[in-house]
């Protein structure tokens, strides 16, 4: 069982003091830092070698950049907070919040100057508050349900995770073969290959999903990590495939919506769909607990004693 919330101090004074706002502030803009530094390097890296060995970036790229974003941001976030509390109390934070303010600065006016991206500075940015409200409501389910329902943390990540990473691929296929069709390529970098047709590439996505939802199952049955009767499982594979053509037709619809507006999809798309994706998921895994402890499944914790 998870561990009740720390109650309200008494007297209503703050925990919080100007030094831990800093060193928070300063937690968090040294891991946005580092963490964009590592994945964008990563990403060119994985873009460049996919292209050297003739594999299709779109099919690997997404899925690859939505994992390891969340495990390498995380990691950075835990040892940079750990290397904090021990300067709490020092000036330490303070300067790094102002040198990495000063260089964002510096690296907006640098980015302003360079015609190929100077565009970027002003796109994208709705979509990512966008996404960062709906991730909000994600949160609120993930703490309202998971002390609820027997493993909904564990199922959650892949239920709202390898849908939304299908879409991903999805959206990516669909906005490069847009750019494609509109835009001229150097041949040495044209595919002689016509793009699939899209429903095919739909299609495709669900069959390959739907074996790897089945071994997730098995493997952590037969470990003992969650113990699954046979109407859950049937359930849950029943609305992972719910979730996963929510996901593909939510790609299909977003990417030509935006494109007929002259948005990219690969900016605007792909923060929106996932944040939606994670929320979608998770409210479907949530009815999916409902269903199955209708039917008789002991679905649900048990409470603390």
């Amino acid at each position: 069982m998870r561990k009740p919330r720390p109650s309200t101090p008494i007297g209503g004074n703050k925990i919080s003091k100007p030094a831990e706002f800093i060193m928070v502030a300063s937690t968090a803009m040294c891991t946005t830092a580092l963490s964009s530094v590592v994945l964008g390097s990563f990403m060119c890296f994985l873009i460049v070698m996919c292209r050297r060995f003739g594999l299709d970036p779109d099919n690997i790229a997404p899925p690859v950049a939505g994992c390891l974003g969340d495990l390498v941001t995380l990691s950075i976030l835990g040892l940079v907070a750990t290397l904090h509390v021990s300067i709490v109390n020092t000036i330490i934070p303070l300067i790094l919040v102002i040198l990495l303010s000063l260089a964002a600065i510096g690296w907006v006016v640098v980015a302003r100057r360079n015609t190929y991206v100077k565009d970027l500075l002003i796109q994208g940015w709705s979509p990512l508050f966008a996404a960062m409200i709906i991730s909000s409501g994600t949160g609120l389910v993930l703490d309202t349900f998971v002390s609820r329902y027997t493993g909904f943390a564990l199922i959650a990540v892949v239920i709202t995770g390898l849908p939304g990473s299908v879409g991903s691929i999805f959206v990516s296929r669909l906005s490069t073969a847009l750019h494609s069709a509109g835009t001229y390529r150097l041949p040495s970098l044209v595919d002689h290959a016509p793009h699939p047709k899209p429903r095919l590439v739909l299609m495709t996505l669900l069959v390959v999903s739907l074996p790897i939802q089945i071994v997730f199952l098995s493997v952590v049955y037969m470990f003992g990590w969650l113990h699954l009767s046979i109407v859950f499982a049937a359930l849950e594979v029943m609305f992972f495939c719910i979730t996963v053509l929510i996901s593909l037709f939510l790609a299909q619809s977003a990417t030509n919506i935006l494109w007929s507006y002259n948005l990219d999809p690969d900016m605007y798309a792909m923060p929106l769909h996932s944040a939606l994706m994670d929320l979608v998921g998770q409210s479907l895994l949530v009815a999916c607990y409902e269903l199955a402890s209708l039917l008789g499944s002991k679905v649900r914790s048990r409470p603390a004693t």
